[in-house]
């Protein structure tokens, strides 16, 4: 019996042994590097060079490695015919990378299934421009080549199925690390990049006999991506950040069964800087928060940065367009931003709540600020002597605070990113005219004691005018008695 599977375990491993040397064989002597770019030249309609393919008959199971490949923005056949064998011009690169691995799953093989193990694009460089008109320099890689014929009648574009999947979907990892991409928005004379790029699809299942089960691709990113120059159109003016995200996405409603991607999310920015935001903007701008708060509110308008934030990020679900945001925290020096809400990625609509919890440390020089303010708006000098502005200050300040003593602000976020309507939902706050109105009221009743009442009168509504006349009465009478 023992000698049996002895037998049997020997005659296993002596197939894949076989197996793996054929397969090996096949690929040594199919795939070489003439062939390689021939192939993807023809595919891509763009020149192409490769370094250098290591393979051998063991690449089956160590996989293979591409190195220093360098493919041109697209070129017409005779073009392609002109420059075989030569190198890609510097200036002519629209994507190169350092080197590509690619491994397939051994076992799967003997079912005679292909599961991907690893397709990695290591240190990619990827050049994307738009130019004025809108097309992009990757338009003839993701648009039909078929060109339509005039007074043809245009089919309508059919969605995508689960069941256009000829075969289950079985994948390892795929995607680059430490990759760039720089883009240029020649219709807005813009220039972005992103530089680290680690992006890896892992995990992936999609089976479309079991959908319900098998419908999941899981993610990890990470990224620098930053303005190069200043923006001259939209909600920002500039920004470089670095973002850590871990989620999953799930490519087929399960309902449906059509091509339709939820994202479930969560973005860590644990680096960033960013200036111009334009909700950061109308926030500032909201009047009576500059009454208030004056230069720390303003402070929005500025260049905000952080580093080594554990706390800034958000969660976010993306599905059909709409974008739900939840846990939103920016963690700056002078404030916490917490936000949270929908936005519209094809309409730009806001619908988002916004909250502002300023550092504590900021409270006396508001208080300061504030007293001064409230002092230059009490004109009499006979008001003044009895207006004491820093305790006006302190009781004017008590609606911004939280239980934990911090000016807290709530706002409501309409509009588009580009023009957000910003709306302050608390505190409720009096004028600061009001609030010296009111004070004026309060010494009413030393004004019946000597103070001048025309001077106070000057400060008052109509009512609070009719108040210290009869606070004036009440004690002319209580003199004769």
């Amino acid at each position: 019996m023992f000698k049996k599977l002895l037998i049997a375990i020997g005659a296993i491993i002596a197939a894949l042994a076989v197996l793996m040397i054929v397969a090996g064989v096949i690929v040594y002597t199919k795939v070489n590097k003439e062939f390689v770019t021939s192939q993807m030249a023809k595919a891509l309609n763009r020149q192409v060079t490769i370094e250098k393919i290591n393979i051998s008959i063991f690449s089956v199971l160590s996989g293979i490695e591409v190195q220093n490949v360098a493919v041109s923005n697209f070129k017409t056949q005779g073009e392609l015919k002109t420059l075989q064998g030569k190198p890609v011009a510097a200036g002519d690169v629209f994507a190169g990378m350092e080197s590509l691995v690619f491994k397939v799953k051994l076992m799967p093989l003997l079912k005679r299934q292909v599961e991907l193990k690893e397709l990695v694009l290591y240190n990619p460089v990827i050049n994307l421009s738009r130019n004025k008109q809108g097309t992009l320099n990757i338009d003839d890689l993701i648009k039909s080549r078929k060109q339509p014929v005039d007074n043809e009648k245009k089919e309508p574009v059919k969605p995508t199925s689960a069941d256009d999947l000829p075969v289950a979907i079985a994948v390892g990892e795929i995607g680059m690390k430490n990759g760039t991409i720089n883009y240029y928005d020649g219709e807005h004379d813009q220039k972005f990049q992103i530089y680290k790029l680690t992006m890896l699809a892992h995990d992936i299942s999609i089976d479309p006999k079991d959908l319900e089960k098998k419908d999941e691709v899981k993610i990890n990113i990470g990224m620098g991506i930053k303005t190069v120059g200043e923006m001259k159109t939209g909600s920002v003016k500039s920004f470089d950040f670095t973002i850590n995200a871990v989620g999953r996405v799930i490519p087929f409603d399960v309902k449906t069964r059509l091509l339709d991607p939820e994202v479930i999310i969560h973005i860590a920015v644990p680096d960033g800087e960013i200036t111009g935001l334009e909700i950061f903007n109308s926030i500032a701008a909201i009047p009576i928060l500059g009454d208030y708060l004056g230069e720390y509110i303003s402070f929005l308008k500025d260049k905000q940065h952080w580093k080594n934030s554990k706390e800034t990020g958000l969660d976010l679900h993306y599905k059909a367009d709409k974008a739900d945001i939840t846990n939103g925290k920016l963690d700056l020096k002078q404030a916490k931003i917490l936000f949270d809400g929908t936005t519209n990625i094809k309409t730009k609509g806001l619908d988002m709540s916004v909250g502002i919890v300023m550092s504590k440390e900021i409270n006396e020089p508001v208080q300061t600020s504030l007293a001064k303010r409230i002092d230059s708006l009490i004109k009499s000098p006979d008001v003044k002597k009895y207006a004491d502005s820093g305790k006006l200050a302190e009781a004017s300040m008590q609606p911004l605070l939280n239980k934990e003593g911090l000016i807290d602000l709530k706002t409501k976020v309409k509009g588009t990113t580009n023009k957000p309507d910003v709306q302050l939902t608390q505190p409720r706050l009096d004028t600061l005219a009001e609030v010296v109105k009111s004070a004026a009221g309060s010494v009413a009743i030393e004004a019946g004691k000597g103070v001048a009442k025309e001077a106070v009168k000057k400060v008052l509504t109509e009512d609070q005018q009719k108040i210290l006349e009869g606070v004036g009465d009440l004690f002319n009478s209580s003199k004769k008695k």
